[in-house]
């Protein structure tokens, strides 16, 4: 990929950056998690209360993303901004932790959704799933390493087909004759021992659910005028998202009273029952083809960035560290990508990877936070074209929710965690060995 300032060479613009953002948080969770939530918090204020917090939440990191993102314009989003404040050893673990299971197995994962809705809708053989997720996998990553620009394109037809079908969910839902608005108005409280404590487990799906709103930082050194139109896309993709969500979860409380939703799984199954009859089962594994289409899309594109950044930085990845001159795509490291995640899929047990790794994604978080600070210090005299609001709160408050998770985390899973940790200090080795060889080159 060519380091360039000329605008003309950049690939994304601001909507393909928004539609990355979109196209991987409006993901199939909101489909499922909306049940998990009622579990924990059984009054509707708390369950939209608690939608909103997530949002406020994801929109606090979004701040902060944003003041990095317009300082640092560069293709790696956090590998790089890891990097500007411990130095190579912390970004290079968190390049290593993605690239051996984080971003193969989140890939991986939603290709088994699709892979399973599709063999559904179509009545094919169970033993076609697997088949089906790496055929996925093998395309997406082929046309986003040979055409970039028809990847870019997909992503944009699904994150506005998925906008459109939520947009359309929350029409319909609402002009509903069977929605009762007493619904809104339960008196039952939670049958939790802690209110805070239930608020804390309803927010982990919630969290997850808002997971990617930060995916379009990875491509900043691709996209024209970065450090203007990657801050302002966060901002305007999260509060989108947010309302959105809350909106869905409205519709869900209006059509079904809250114990129904708890007691309901597929509850989005329910909903699409009410909306469409018997047409409901067709329509909704159709839209979560398209949810989980552009989520593995949206994934293989800013996966590979992280790929390519530590190859730069790192000898011992020196192999990806190319891009084709003609499309400038890093075709290598999508392909080594794609073929990760096909040896996951063949494998099946990505979700336990995924499972002993989630300490990670919240670590690496609060550590990007506590950099904030370490790097207003270091480049104290840096132009900030976006300054975070509220500092020093706004990345205070974010780094302690992400410490927080963590601590919960390794406290409810101790083994999973230290499996966790485990992997991704097993980098440790790697790099050494890579340092090693940016001494001696010849070697």
């Amino acid at each position: 990929m060519k380091n360039t300032h000329d605008t003309d060479d950049k690939l994304f613009g601001a909507w393909d950056s928004f539609a990355i953002i979109i196209g991987i948080v409006l993901g199939v969770g909101i489909f499922r998690v909306p049940a998990e939530v009622a579990q924990y918090l059984s009054t509707p204020k708390l369950i939209i209360l608690a939608w909103f917090i997530g949002g406020v939440f994801s929109f606090l990191g979004a701040i902060c993303y944003a003041e990095l993102s317009s300082c640092f314009p560069k293709t790696g989003g956090d590998y790089v901004y890891l990097n500007k404040s411990y130095g190579g050893l912390v970004s290079f673990l968190y390049g290593w932790s993605n690239i051996l299971v984080i971003r193969p197995g989140s890939i991986a994962a939603v290709s088994f959704i699709f892979a399973e809705h599709l063999a559904s809708l179509f009545s094919l053989q169970a033993y076609m799933i697997k088949w089906l997720a790496v055929c996925l996998v093998l395309l997406l990553s082929l046309i986003n390493g040979v055409r970039p620009s028809h990847g870019k394109y997909l992503q944009s037809v699904s994150s506005g087909l998925k906008a459109a079908a939520l947009l359309a969910i929350i029409f319909f839902g609402a002009l509903l004759p069977k929605g009762d608005i007493a619904n809104f108005h339960s008196l039952k409280t939670s049958t939790n021992p802690s209110l805070l404590l239930s608020f804390g487990l309803a927010l982990i799906p919630i969290l997850w659910t808002y997971g990617g709103w930060q995916e379009n930082t990875f491509l900043s050194g691709e996209t024209k005028d970065a450090q203007r139109t990657v801050p302002k896309i966060l901002l305007i993709s999260i509060f989108f998202v947010t309302l959105a969500y809350m909106a869905v979860n409205l519709v869900y409380i209006y059509v079904f009273p809250v114990e129904r939703i708890a007691a309901s799984p597929l509850i989005a199954s329910d909903l699409m029952q009410v909306l469409s009859g018997k047409w409901a089962k067709g329509i909704l594994e159709t839209l979560i083809l398209v949810f989980a289409f552009g989520a593995v899309n949206g994934l293989i594109i800013t996966s590979a960035r992280i790929t390519y950044a530590i190859s730069k930085d790192n000898p011992i990845f020196g192999y990806l560290n190319k891009a084709d001159n003609r499309f400038n795509a890093p075709y290598r490291s999508i392909l080594v990508n794609a073929a990760w995640t096909i040896i996951l899929i063949a494998w099946g047990s990505f979700n336990k990877l995924l499972f002993f790794t989630g300490t990670l994604v919240w670590l690496f978080f609060a550590l990007v936070g506590i950099g904030i600070f370490i790097l207003r210090r270091r480049f104290a005299g840096m132009e900030r074209p976006y300054k975070i609001w509220g500092y020093p709160a706004t990345p205070l408050v974010f780094t302690a929710v992400c410490v927080g998770l963590v601590i919960s985390t390794v406290y409810s899973f101790p083994a999973q965690s230290i499996a966790g940790f485990l992997i991704m200090l097993s980098g440790v080795p790697a790099y050494i060995v890579s340092k090693k060889l940016a001494q001696n080159p010849s070697r």
